[in-house]
Order: C-alpha cells, then sequence, then structure tokens
C-alpha cells in the first residue's frame, strides 16, 4: 500500500509539472470529497478497525495566484473488524463497535493547470477531530483496565493531492488521495479489546493515520477562463 502510495504521488507530480499551463481557478471554490480509509501506521488500531467511509467539505478563496485558503468538515468512520467477537456461554457474539470522527480544519493549498479543462491541487488540511467509540460493549477483563476514554479528540495533519477534470464552467470532478495522521495513540482499552490476544501482542508505536483514496467535486464561483500570458 504504502509503495503504491508513492507510485502515484510520483505519477501526479510527473503529470503536472510536465504539462504546466498559466491559468487561474475559480476565486471561490466549494469542494467535497468521499472515500475510503485505510490504515497504515499502528498495527494495533489497524487489527482493531477497518475505515468504512471519510468525507469533508470546504470553502476556499484564491489569494493570488492560485493559492487557496479555506476552511472545512471532515467525518471519519471506522468499524470494528469481524474477528472480534464476544464469548458468552458457548456462543460468539460478533462487537459493533463504531468510531466515528467530526472535526474542522484549515485548508491551503495550491492549484496548477496542465490543460485548459485539467489541474492538480496540492494542500494541507490541518484541524481537530472529535472522536466517540459507539455501541462499546462492557467488559470486566482486568486488561481493560483502567478504562480508557470512550471520547477524545487530537490535533491533525492531512496533505492531500487530487487531479480535476472541468466538465462544466462552474464544475469539475477529481481523483483524491490523502494521508491523515492523527496526534493521538490509539488506546484499545477504550473499546475494550485490550483483552484479545491478537490486539495486545501487536505494535502500537505510531499515532493513528490512515490513507483516504476517493472522488471530489469542485463547484466553481466566478472562474477566471483566460489564459494569461
Amino acid at each position: 500500500m504504502k509503495k503504491w502510495y508513492l507510485i502515484s504521488m510520483l505519477m501526479f507530480s510527473v503529470l503536472a509539472f510536465s504539462q504546466k499551463i498559466e491559468k487561474n481557478n475559480a476565486v471561490l471554490t466549494i469542494r467535497g470529497n468521499i472515500g475510503i480509509p485505510r490504515m497504515i501506521s499502528s498495527r494495533m488500531f489497524s487489527t482493531c478497525f477497518s475505515g468504512i467511509a471519510e468525507a469533508d467539505l470546504s470553502v476556499n478563496v484564491r489569494l493570488f495566484d492560485n493559492f487557496i485558503l479555506g476552511g472545512g468538515y471532515q467525518f471519519s468512520y471506522f468499524q470494528n473488524n469481524k474477528f472480534l467477537k464476544f464469548q458468552y456461554f458457548n456462543t460468539s457474539i460478533p462487537y459493533n463497535t463504531r468510531i466515528v470522527g467530526n472535526g474542522g480544519f484549515i485548508k491551503l493549498g495550491y492549484d496548477q493547470f496542465f490543460s485548459q479543462t485539467g489541474y492538480m491541487n496540492y494542500s494541507l488540511n490541518s484541524g481537530l477531530l472529535f472522536f466517540n467509540y459507539n455501541n462499546v460493549n462492557a467488559d470486566t477483563s482486568k486488561l481493560n483496565k483502567p478504562f480508557g476514554l470512550t471520547s477524545f479528540s487530537a490535533p491533525y495533519v492531512q496533505p492531500e493531492i487530487s487531479v480535476n477534470f472541468i466538465v462544466d464552467k462552474t464544475l469539475s470532478f477529481s481523483i483524491m488521495l490523502s494521508y491523515t495522521t492523527m496526534f493521538n495513540k490509539f488506546d484499545p482499552k477504550a473499546p475494550r479489546f485490550n483483552h484479545f490476544e491478537e490486539v495486545n501482542k501487536t505494535s502500537n508505536r505510531y499515532f493513528m493515520s490512515w490513507l483516504n483514496i476517493g472522488l471530489g467535486f469542485n463547484i466553481l464561483i466566478d472562474r477566471k477562463a483566460k489564459v494569461q500570458p
């Protein structure tokens, strides 16, 4: 997965710099993305949870040239992995624990055109995410004590790259790739998963982080279509 990520970044960069065109984007843009997050750092976090969906929406202003500044909202949703089951006498009951995150961020980015209707976007999003563990099963195991918090928040950074294609004077669609690092270490005691041997024996050295590959759209308001001399 990491190798695929690096190759994609390189291909996008080569495409952008080899076909650069001097052109301005819209003064105001509304940008949205949706994708499926994939954990790539803490093995303990990826052992416990899988990404279901991540979406964001932002409003952005072009400051000068094609540099943009904006603010937005992000939603992240993770579900526990299927092997995690509650043993009740001779019956195994699947867990249904979820992590739901909501947050706000500031976006700083740059649009770089490689054709009259295509442009790359390079952005850095940074903000604060608030997470809740939902449907946490009661557990009295000593390995889960002291119990971790079922609600927490932490700052995060998210470099993002996308290739965008204008399909109408006010609309473009995109393919997006982002990498989120949340400055918080996963605590298996919070969802009450620390008693699983598959969990407590895995490494947990790095912050919670994940890769998101998805699709997006940009609403272009007052787009400047003329090619500059």
